[in-house]
């Protein structure tokens, strides 16, 4: 449980608070995982999906055998009627589901029509004695928001209703067929732009907005005419599908029909001819629900191609019945099978092509391990796989979403088993097709095949274990294999053996050298050999040049592939990432090699080929998924079974490009093929949204606010109420990372891949709650829920009132009673205050004298304060006063004027003559100084040998020749001390004020001219300058 705040300690805490629950809670639970095929395993109430619709928040609804189930890309949340009525119990198996506001409606087997709020999660059912035709219904069609048409097999009625369904009273209304209408049995109902199109056993109808109901005819079958799914898209083209008699497409204008049927050259994709659901696409597709799993039309070449269920291929004998679809804006598929439960079909599932072993027709792969694949200059495609030997498929056969024919081609009887384990293709330059084994290589005419061994039947074959095969410039035929390096230098010549290292290598390293898997030559006719211990290059004649293992920076010891870009870099497919070799000047002695796994990150794991595209882009094929990385911007993205692959793990080196720039790419579990120019990103735009409000276990029904917020209302003492959301996406969810903020704060709160928050003892007031969704960078905000916390009574208005008042009236009466004692007081204070008078008048009199004398006494104390006890001249307080007195008066004309004064080597007298020769030099200059000036100019004791002369502005105009005539009669004096006859120098600094100075910046500036005229040797005096200057 959270740890409770204080109602005062504001929502930081609160938001500090329920991070620290939530990484308590989820700690354990890891990542969720992207899914595609759901089951009752996961949460699914039963594994019969029969219908599915989405709501406006973003919701997948999903009705089964067993129930009404919510999907939110992670769970699934089950709702059923309660009761142990009939209705309540046949109610939960739902044949179909329409979506209208927060209302679902149900059709279902028993059950009648079931009516869901999802704001309150309650049901309402509807059957015969309400007026329904059955209690048996097939089909739904919402032809307005207050207008729905039910189907059965005892026909089609129209239900109506003004307000809320969950409480209006509902009309229904029998809709009759034509008479021309052999059964009334309806199995789908389709509101297009033309009409209500119905779906009966005898046919197709339309039913015209006053209710009449004709039939539509349709060229070609034969009746009864049983049709199980209609679709009018686009407007105006109406597509059927029906029991046994294939799909077809009706232009309503024209009245031209085509007919899909199973076999034919543009219909590859469609396996069966019955047909149960269809939905439409972005970009003008159909898809298209059989019995033998999901089909789609492809406008772009007007066919229909197959989308495989993962599992379909794999059980022999059994039929995936697909009832229910769904599809999203980016054309992401939702497919309800019957028994197989629910099926996630991305976008890129129709790009990538994928081939498994299959037991039914056409021919498929012989063994599902594909090791070696490889096109040939006629366009068909090689397949070696590992214990299925060799097989072709024509070009004219490789149909993007149609099965591929897979043609065996066997060797010999003779031959032994190990020949059926094929590794590495290889196409001469005559034309010759090469296949290597684990019996040796094979070779044969791909136009008349007629295999031929390397040595005859019967003789063992030297390292027969071929892994890989490289025709170099010469015509000679390289051959990597698990005993070492071959070469056959002509046609009939035997396989001869290259040595890789010498008898001076390590032991454990020769027998990883043998072990040969990658071969590239480079433009300089050099050899580049990958095995299990390392790579190594020699020249053209089989000199070995260099050799480079883990220890000279590798990322991993065995080298599986070694691939050359567009753009002349040399690329390294090892067991520890991918490689990029980095040539120094040196040639090949001085390689080092960068490790672009650890750099850019890529899924953790081996790199077992590379390949790449027209853009230059690499594509990366290990047991982690596929990777697509770019050399230029070093990024890159990862493609993982759930997205469309046929498997996780891919074998080694078993990859080739096309004519036509596919990519075949062969794994543990088959082929994946695709062209990678329509590979686009496409990432679902997530929908913020809450899943579940919970307090102390229960259910909270937050109710509708402004917008698309709901409201919430707590106490202020509230118990820690419980919020799970969802993005809303269905593509990868565990890929998603949530953030959330509470009133507008400044930054969100990164909750990574959390789903809930709880919230506890939130402060009273309203607060609104906003999440963020990330969906691998697109990324959603909404704001979800507003919470109103009820302050306590005692901080309600109406009780401060309540309590103000009462306070007033206490106070009023206080006031009185002490008005009452004061006025007893004050007639005892008024005889006491007279008799006290006199007393202090007779003590005023006294004070008076007193205080005449303390007057007398503060003037001789201040006139003391004020003097220089050495030279009995005005001290430095006093020289302020004068200062600041003249500064604070105006003056327009001649400014008030410093002069400071300094003896010159005072420190000298007193060194040499000491203290007291100082002293009688001070008392001599301060008697000088004391004739010299006037009444107007105040001279005093600045400090130590410093002194302060300061002209008001009546005796401005003559400081410079006061200063000139003391420095004259200073370089008279003499001054005797005891024997001793001394003479001394001083030296000045002047300062006329400015307006506006003060009694530092003025003295500053003084200060600073008579340093200039101690600079300039002493003796003489010097002007300040102007401060503006």
């Amino acid at each position: 449980m959270a740890s409770r705040v204080a109602a005062h300690g504001g929502h930081r805490a609160v938001l500090r608070c329920a991070a620290v629950v939530l990484w308590l809670v989820f700690a354990a639970m890891g990542t969720a995982q992207a899914e595609t095929e759901y089951t009752l395993a996961d949460g699914l109430s039963q594994n019969s999906v029969l219908s599915m619709a989405r709501d406006e928040d973003g919701f997948l609804w999903l009705g089964t055998e067993d129930g009404l189930n919510r999907f939110d890309g992670y769970e699934f949340r089950v709702f059923r009627p309660e009761g142990s009525n009939a209705l309540a119990a046949g109610a939960n198996y739902i044949r179909a589901i329409q979506a209208s506001g927060q209302h679902l409606f149900l059709a279902t087997n028993g059950g009648g029509l079931a009516i869901f709020d999802r704001e309150s999660e309650r049901f309402r059912l509807l059957g015969v004695a309400d007026g329904l035709p059955a209690e048996h219904l097939n089909a739904l069609a919402m032809v307005g928001p207050q207008a729905l048409y039910a189907a059965s097999r005892n026909g089609l009625a129209r239900l109506q209703w003004q307000g809320d369904p969950m409480l209006a009273e509902i009309t229904i209304t029998p809709l009759p067929f034509g008479e021309n209408a052999r059964q009334r049995d309806v199995w789908d109902l389709h509101a297009g732009a033309s009409g209500l199109w119905i779906a009966t056993g005898d046919g197709v109808f339309r039913a015209d907005p006053q209710g009449r109901v004709e039939p539509v005819p349709v060229p070609g079958p034969e009746r009864p005419f049983n049709t199980d799914a209609l679709l009018e898209f686009p407007a105006g083209v109406l597509w059927v599908g029906t029991w046994s008699d294939g799909l077809f497409r009706i232009d309503l204008v024209s009245g031209a029909m085509r007919r899909f049927l199973p076999g034919q050259e543009d219909t590859r994709g469609l396996r069966t001819p019955r047909v149960h659901s269809l939905k439409a696409g972005p970009g003008g597709t159909v898809f298209i629900g059989t019995d033998r799993g999901l089909s789609w039309f492809d406008p772009g070449c007007d066919c229909v191609k197959q989308l495989e269920h993962r599992r379909s291929a794999r059980v022999a004998g059994r039929g995936f019945t697909l009832l229910a679809l769904e599809v999203d804006e980016l054309g992401g598929v939702f497919a309800g099978f019957w028994g197989e439960g629910l099926v996630r079909f991305t976008p890129q599932d129709r790009v990538f092509h994928v081939e498994r072993k299959r037991d039914e027709s056409p021919p498929g792969l012989n063994h599902s391990r594909v090791r070696a694949l490889l096109e040939d200059r006629a366009g068909d495609l090689w397949v070696g796989s590992g214990g299925g030997g060799v097989q072709r498929v024509a070009a004219k056969d490789r149909i993007a979403g149609a099965p591929w024919q897979f043609e065996s081609l066997p060797f010999p009887a003779q031959a032994p088993e190990a020949a059926r384990l094929a590794w590495h293709f290889v196409q001469d330059r005559s034309g010759r097709l090469w296949v290597g084994t684990d019996d040796g290589l094979y070779w044969t005419d791909p136009q008349r095949i007629d295999w031929q061994r390397e040595r005859p039947y019967g003789e063992d074959v030297p390292m027969p274990g071929v892994r890989n095969m490289l025709e170099d410039s010469r015509q000679r035929l390289w051959v990597a294999s698990s005993g070492g390096l071959g070469r056959i230098d002509a046609p009939g010549m035997p396989r001869q053996r290259i040595p890789i290292t010498d008898q001076s290598s390590d032991p454990s390293f020769r027998r990883q050298d043998e072990s040969v898997h990658g071969l590239y030559q480079d433009p300089e006719q050099r050899l580049w050999i990958g095995t299990s211990g390392g790579l190594h290059i020699m020249d053209a004649d089989g000199t070995v040049l260099a050799h480079y293992r883990a220890s000279d920076g590798l990322p991993g010891p065995i080298v599986w592939s070694i691939y050359r870009h567009i753009d002349g870099s040399l690329w390294l497919a090892t067991s520890g990432g991918l490689a990029r070799v980095v040539l120094n000047g040196k040639g090949v002695e001085g390689l080092t090699f960068e490790d672009m796994s650890g750099r850019v990150g890529l899924p953790h794991g081996g790199v077992f080929g590379i390949l790449g595209d027209r853009d230059g882009q690499l594509w990366l094929t290990g047991n982690r998924g596929l990777i697509r990385f770019h050399p230029g911007t070093l990024e890159y993205r990862a493609w993982k079974q759930s997205d469309g692959i046929a498997s996780d793990e891919f074998t080694i080196n078993a990859l080739t490009r096309g004519g036509d720039g596919w990519l075949y790419l062969g794994g543990i579990d088959g082929i994946t093929a695709f062209d990678p120019s329509l590979l686009r990103e496409q990432l679902e735009r997530p929908r913020p949204t809450l899943t579940r409000v919970s307090q102390d276990g229960v259910a909270l029904h937050p109710t509708a606010a402004s917008g698309d917020i709901a409201a919430l209302q707590l106490d202020h003492a509230h118990a820690p109420i419980i919020l799970d959301f969802s993005g809303l996406v269905f593509d990868a969810p565990g890929a998603a990372r949530y953030s959330y903020r509470l009133d507008g704060a400044d930054d969100f709160t990164e909750l990574g891949a959390r789903r809930s928050l709880i919230l506890d003892r939130l402060p009273s007031g309203s607060h609104v709650l906003e999440l963020a969704v990330d969906n691998r960078g697109r990324r959603e905000s909404r704001k979800l829920l507003s919470i109103e916390v009820i302050p306590p009574l005692s901080a309600t208005l109406p009780f401060r009132i309540a309590l103000a008042l009462v306070v007033l009236v206490v106070l009023a009466l206080l006031y009185l009673w002490r008005v009452r004692q004061l006025t007893g007081q004050r007639r005892r204070l008024e005889s006491q205050v007279t008799n006290r008078t006199r007393e202090l008048r007779a003590q005023k009199e006294a004070l008076e004298a007193t205080a005449e004398a303390l007057v007398v006494a503060n003037d001789k104390l201040k006139s003391l304060s004020l003097i220089d006890p050495l030279t009995s001249l005005p001290n430095r307080r006093a020289l302020i006063d004068r200062t600041e007195a003249e500064l604070s008066k105006p003056f327009a004309g001649t400014p008030p004027i410093l002069a400071l004064i300094d003896l010159d080597h005072f420190k000298r007298i007193n060194d040499e003559h000491g203290h007291l020769a100082g002293d009688d030099v001070l008392r001599d200059f301060a008697r000088l100084l004391t004739a010299q000036s006037s009444s107007n100019v105040m001279v005093g004791r600045w400090g130590g040998e410093e002194f302060l002369a300061v002209f008001s502005p009546a005796q401005a105009d003559g400081a410079t020749q006061w200063a000139e005539r003391l420095l004259a009669q200073v370089r008279t004096r003499r001054v005797v001390h005891g024997q001793i006859s001394m003479t001394y120098r001083v030296s000045i600094g002047i300062a006329p004020a400015v307006p506006g100075d003060s009694m530092n910046s003025l003295l500053g500036r003084a200060d600073h001219a008579l340093y200039g005229s101690k600079a300039d040797g002493r003796d003489r005096l010097q002007l300040a300058t102007d401060p503006e200057s």
